[in-house]
């Protein structure tokens, strides 16, 4: 099995840095609100967003459906858990037939920091802006709570991500190693 280091960078979205980027939602969308009875829906957006990718490889637990059940329950039971920040975005008209393509999760873990859990596009949504869609909308919970900082972590290879976070106005402010064994 051969040894892997994995550049991880953590990054920090400061509301007193600059203006807020605009929210906007792509034409057919919509954003849904977390409710206890949606956690399997995240989980499973959890789930087939990463299964494939290499975040799968780093935490194994999103290659199974029902592991990804369980860190839901772990973070919906934190009291670190902030619902606001926490969203599903889905495609189609809640009347009709719709899709759920993609879900934040968010996290409060000192009066005025924040932190993003987890971002998950489902592959067929991605480029299409969903995923600034659900970042702003997260960013507006945690603003609308007093969070005046929110951080997250990202794999370096994910370069979508990190210019999609670039862009938002996160920067960057520690790197680190994993290790992981292939």
């Amino acid at each position: 099995m051969p040894l892997q280091h994995i550049k991880r960078l953590q990054m920090v979205f400061d509301f007193a840095n600059g203006s807020f980027p605009m929210l906007k939602l792509p034409t057919g969308f919509r954003y849904v609100a977390w409710r206890p009875e949606m956690l399997e829906i995240h989980a499973d957006i959890k789930h087939r967003g990463f299964r494939n990718d290499l975040d799968a490889r780093i935490f194994p637990t999103f290659r199974n459906y029902k592991q990804c059940v369980n860190l839901m329950q772990s973070i919906s039971a934190s009291p670190a858990f902030l619902p606001a920040a926490t969203l599903l975005i889905a495609n189609g008209d809640e009347h009709d037939l719709f899709e759920y393509v993609a879900c934040i999760q968010g996290m409060r873990f000192s009066g005025e920091v924040g932190a993003v859990q987890n971002i998950a596009v489902l592959p067929d949504y991605r480029g299409r802006g969903i995923g600034r869609a659900i970042l702003l909308g997260s960013l507006l919970g945690f603003r609308q709570h007093g969070i005046r900082r929110v951080t997250l972590e990202v794999t370096a290879e994910n370069k979508p991500a990190v210019q999609l976070y670039t862009h938002v106005g996160f920067k960057t402010f520690n790197v680190h190693f994993l290790k992981i064994f292939e």
